[in-house]
């Protein structure tokens, strides 16, 4: 570790200025910045153990609780993805995930031992986990209404126009024969964003409202597409729609 760290200031001394913190991103336009952040990697490889990402509460698995369960607590699945988080004023890549969305807690594992921690949801700006972009959104006196703090997966991001989904489960208990089973249903809720307001949508009818500029076209789309706003298919119609909806727009 020592002689990785000296590499690091050494590099930094050839760019003019000090060593990026442990896991900022390296600056794009620096011709050394691949050096820099090879060394980097190297010096993080060897303290993994980082208290500025390990510094978390012990997170309990509280389904272990019940005799039997229908479904899981955790956003796709309860195994560790791939993923990375902004935390703690720090971006730290290559990491394994798991996201308890009826709690709203981002899991995992402290690397010198098996036990799992939980994010501090304050210091998360944004994270990954898959293929999923999730943001921390503060609610203030213009979103309060219509949202509240905590995480949303970023379906469409645009300038002009995003589509967020809020991922959720109801726990419900069942009592049977003595025991406490458990089943969790998903409760996920949709929301675009466009002017800077953001605005729930549960049907199609709220879409084409949104999307009301352009209504020829975005009928014609659903036809041609076969897009269906059941339950279980919601969000990805929507994800669809509003992709061609902004191709529709004028360029920023």
């Amino acid at each position: 570790m020592k002689t990785c760290y000296i590499s690091l200031l050494a590099l930094s001394g050839l760019l003019g200025r000090s060593a990026p913190a442990l896991g900022q991103q390296r600056p794009a336009s620096e011709p050394l910045a691949a050096a820099v952040e090879a060394a980097t990697a190297r010096y993080n490889k060897s303290f993994v153990a980082s208290p500025q990402l390990y510094n978390g509460p012990e997170y309990v698995d509280y389904s272990l609780r019940y005799h039997a369960r229908t479904g899981h607590q955790f956003f796709a699945t309860p195994d560790k993805m791939p993923g990375s988080v902004y935390y703690n004023d720090h971006y730290f890549p290559n990491l394994r995930l798991a996201y308890d969305v009826v709690l709203e807690q981002v899991i995992i594992t402290q690397p010198t031992s098996p036990l799992n921690l939980r994010l501090i949801n304050e210091y998360v700006r944004e994270f990954t986990i898959g293929n999923h972009h999730f943001v921390r959104i503060q609610a203030d006196s213009s979103t309060g209404r219509v949202l509240s703090t905590g995480y949303y997966e970023l379906l469409v991001d645009d300038s002009r126009l995003q589509v967020l989904a809020k991922r959720a489960k109801n726990l419900q208990e069942v009592p049977a024969q003595g025991f406490l089973n458990v089943e969790y249903i998903t409760a996920d809720k949709f929301y675009l964003k466009k002017a800077g307001v953001y605005t729930p949508i549960s049907s199609k009818s709220a879409v084409l409202r949104s999307f009301a500029d352009h209504k020829k076209e975005v009928q014609q789309h659903i036809k041609e597409k076969h897009l269906r706003f059941s339950k279980a298919g919601f969000g990805a119609s929507v994800t669809e729609l509003a992709l061609y909806y902004v191709s529709l727009l004028p360029q920023p």
